[in-house]
């Protein structure tokens, strides 16, 4: 296989890794009802609501700007993680 057909099947790779990773974010964002700053800031402290940081590890460290109380968790881990709580909890991700 000549050069050119080697980069061409690796772009397509990594087009369709790309792809497989955006599509279930999109659906699940359609899913999620959106709520507005001020709603959000009614639920600080709220017993049932728990503020999630979307953020990657290394921003999140990098960052001194934080909701008290949040916690950050990895996007692999959030199933495992999400039920850990009761089903009455509100996620809010942010």
């Amino acid at each position: 296989m000549n050069r050119a057909w080697r980069r061409y099947w690796l772009l397509v790779a990594m087009a369709c890794l790309i792809a497989a990773e955006a599509i279930p974010a999109a659906a699940a964002t359609a899913d999620a009802p959106r709520i507005t700053k001020e709603e959000a800031k009614a639920l600080l402290g709220a017993p049932k609501a728990l503020f999630v940081d979307g953020r990657t590890e290394s921003a999140w460290y990098k960052s001194d700007k934080k909701i008290k109380g949040a916690v950050r968790i990895d996007k692999w881990d959030i199933e495992m993680w999400a039920s850990s709580y009761p089903s009455d909890t509100m996620f809010i991700v942010y």
